[in-house]
């Protein structure tokens, strides 16, 4: 798959307008995501942005892959960075302040570039190019549109293989093995420090209570120590909910969907916890405003959990839930906005985002729903469309 050229192009004006708007000169794109986006190609170097003027892309590896992937007119072979000094130095515009992503760029990167440019004062420009990335152009909501429409697929198909005594891992591998059929690409990625993930989470009864080191609601037990999330050895059992906590991933473009599978019928108290987190959804859906402020979204769940009296499980088992509802989606799991209680980001037309209220139910497993949304002129819509009631498993 090949960015049109004309989806770059535009992804550079309004990188270049950022860069006006900030009075800063230029930037390096460098994390692998922002050069795909910008670029077009995720061979390893560096893209160069003036404010204005046409972009230079360096490629250290592979520039004969680059030159086909990506429509820039400037890209430059080099064997490392500094071999990128002469020609940054002959760009006939003002270079003092230059943006970097400062917010995942190593140390050891920052500490050589500052080496190589040492008259030049760098400023964190990582928020700028999140900001960007997170209003999706048509061409990137069709491809997440393509994605939610699979793995509703596949959640179709998976819930004829879940019956009682298959293990986790044993749903984990039949989900993966239908979901890269339909052209999952395999990978989920994800912009924070230390975190990943690997397709999703696949939690049965008390196993999806476990939490772990991913800054998830839900983690489970895993296959140990090494990668302590997700699936495990654990039996599905009667009387148990499934939780799957899923990201399917096409050509890049993610969504996220949680939905629960019930072993036989669930308990009226589950029923009436459950019936909350539709609830929230449900009002969210009804807002029918071209723009929403994350913390107000949040506030809207806020006030219907505690209106059921059920604030110590919600996000969380007692003490120890997440302070986020939701998150932007894209090329990375983890984009901007983030749907906390004091966020000020704007959920506006383009924006796509995972909303997920769950409630930790002592002695059970977790109740909850997360679909991904595309804010539009009218109103929600939603991309993940596999129906969110429970399903039961006779």
């Amino acid at each position: 798959m090949t960015i049109p050229a004309s989806e770059i192009q535009t992804r550079i004006e309004n990188l270049q307008k950022s860069l006006a708007r900030s009075n800063i000169d230029a930037v390096f794109i460098i994390q692998k995501i922002d050069l795909y986006y910008f670029s077009g190609t995720l061979q390893q170097g560096i893209l160069f942005v003036p404010q204005e003027g046409e972009p230079f892309l360096f490629i250290r590896r592979d520039f004969e892959r680059a030159k086909k992937e990506s429509p820039l007119k400037n890209i430059i072979e080099i064997k490392g960075l500094t071999n990128i000094i002469s020609i940054i130095n002959q760009v006939d515009v003002k270079l003092e302040k230059i943006g970097l992503e400062l917010d995942i760029l190593p140390v050891s990167y920052f500490n050589r570039i500052c080496q190589i440019f040492p008259t030049k004062k760098f400023i964190d420009f990582s928020y700028n190019i999140r900001l960007i990335r997170t209003i999706k152009s048509q061409w990137e909501i069709e491809k997440i549109k393509m994605a939610g429409k699979l793995i509703t697929e596949t959640f179709e198909e998976i819930k004829n293989f879940i019956k009682e005594g298959l293990s986790e891992l044993d749903i984990a591998y039949e989900t993966e093995y239908i979901a890269r059929k339909k052209g999952h690409t395999g990978i989920i990625r994800t912009r924070a420090f230390n975190q990943e993930m690997f397709y999703g989470h696949y939690l049965s009864g008390e196993n999806s209570l476990i939490l772990s080191y991913v800054d998830s609601p839900t983690a489970g037990e895993g296959q140990g120590s090494f990668f302590s999330q997700g699936a495990g050895n654990k039996k599905l059992k009667k009387g148990e909910p499934l939780s799957i906590d899923f990201v399917f991933s096409y050509d890049g473009y993610c969504v996220d969907m949680t939905r629960i599978f019930f072993l036989g019928k669930p308990p009226e108290d589950y029923s009436t916890v459950y019936s909350v987190a539709q609830q929230i959804h449900e009002v969210s859906r009804e807002l029918k405003n071209e723009q929403i402020e994350c913390s107000q979204l949040y506030k809207i769940a806020e006030k219907i959990v505690i209106k059921n009296n059920l604030s110590e499980i919600f996000m969380g088992p007692r003490g120890r839930s997440v302070g986020y509802i939701g998150h932007g989606i894209g090329l990375e799991l983890d984009e901007l906005p983030i749907l906390t209680k004091t966020s000020k980001e704007i959920i506006s037309d383009g924006v796509v985002f995972a909303l997920e209220p769950k409630f930790f139910i002592p002695n059970l497993g977790v109740a909850g729903i997360e679909t991904t949304y595309l804010m539009t002129k009218k109103g929600l819509l939603s991309l993940t469309t596999f129906p969110e009631s429970i399903q039961i498993i006779n």
